[in-house]
Formats: structure tokens, C-alpha cells, sequence
């Protein structure tokens, strides 16, 4: 309606693509749409320009009317928007919630720990003892212990526990 309305002032679709800050032919083809959705011409184009057809001249003052409906609408909707605090919606709230949800579940998981380790110390087993390096066997070894077993002492035989060191 607003480039119908330009038109009508310019009587040049130049001028009022201009005036719009559009291109000539998305003008062209948006006053093109209106006419196929009003059922006719409301323009008649020639090399000077473009005057009002019957149509355009029957639905201009409508249209200007229309024209002027929106644009109070927009100025009341800006004015309604700037003196009003605008109420949380629906989605605010759930973001809210949301968060303090994270929030809780953080508090409760850092006070349990918190009462686990005060209340619960965890107990290790001092030996008093370094590190030591445990004995190791080869395989060798071990085949020869094993083919010789009257050799080896009683706990060595009953024990069977070896320790291969050297990556063997």
C-alpha cells in the first residue's frame, strides 16, 4: 500500500522506488501483486510515466485509509511498549527456573561432599614402609623351579605365585 500510495504521488515508478528505498523492479512487482490480489490494473504505464486507472482511482482513498490505520497502529504499539514495564513471559520464567534448577543441584552436591569428608574421612593404611621393589622371576627360571619341585621349599610349591619382571 505504501508504494501504491508513492506512485500515485510521483506518477513514476522510478521516483517512487526512490522514495521507498527499494529497487524500481521490487516496487514494480509488489505494486504487480496487489493488483492481481485486487483483480486489476491500477496503474496505466506509458513512456512518461504511470497515471490512476479506474481501480486506482476507486481504491486509492481506501487504501491511504488502511495506510494511515497501520501507521497509528505502529505509533500506538511503540507508545504502548515504551510507558509499560513489559510483563516476564512464559519462556523468561522457564529460563529462570532453569537456572536456579542447575544452581540447587550444584549447592547439594558440593554441601554432601562437603559433609562426606568432614563427617566420613576416608581411611588409608599407613605401612610405614617405602616403596619397595617387588622380587622377580624369569622364565627360565621358573620352568627349571617347576622340573626340579623337590628342590623348591613347601610354601613355594603351594604358593604358585610368581612375579615376571623384565617384561618377560
Amino acid at each position: 500500500m505504501r508504494y501504491f500510495l508513492a506512485v500515485c504521488e510521483d506518477l513514476n515508478f522510478t521516483r517512487a522506488a526512490r522514495r521507498c528505498g527499494v529497487s524500481q523492479p521490487s516496487l514494480t512487482d509488489a505494486i504487480k501483486r496487489l493488483e492481481a490480489e485486487l483483480g486489476g490494473a491500477l496503474f496505466h504505464r506509458d513512456q512518461r510515466g504511470a497515471r490512476l486507472s479506474d481501480l486506482g482511482i476507486l481504491l486509492r482513498p481506501e487504501l491511504a485509509s488502511i495506510d494511515r490505520s497501520i501507521t497509528q497502529a505502529a505509533l500506538k504499539a511503540a507508545k504502548f511498549r515504551t510507558e509499560r514495564p513489559v510483563a516476564p513471559t512464559h519462556t523468561d520464567w522457564r529460563g529462570f527456573m532453569r537456572l536456579h534448577h542447575a544452581i540447587a543441584v550444584a549447592a547439594i552436591v558440593l554441601i554432601s561432599f562437603a559433609v562426606k569428608t568432614a563427617f566420613f574421612p576416608s581411611h588409608v593404611a599407613e605401612t610405614g614402609m617405602s616403596a619397595v621393589q617387588a622380587p622377580g622371576m624369569n622364565i627360565l627360571q621358573m620352568h627349571i623351579d617347576l622340573a626340579n619341585g623337590n628342590n623348591l621349599p613347601d610354601q613355594k610349591l603351594r604358593d604358585m605365585t610368581f612375579v615376571f619382571a623384565d617384561g618377560e
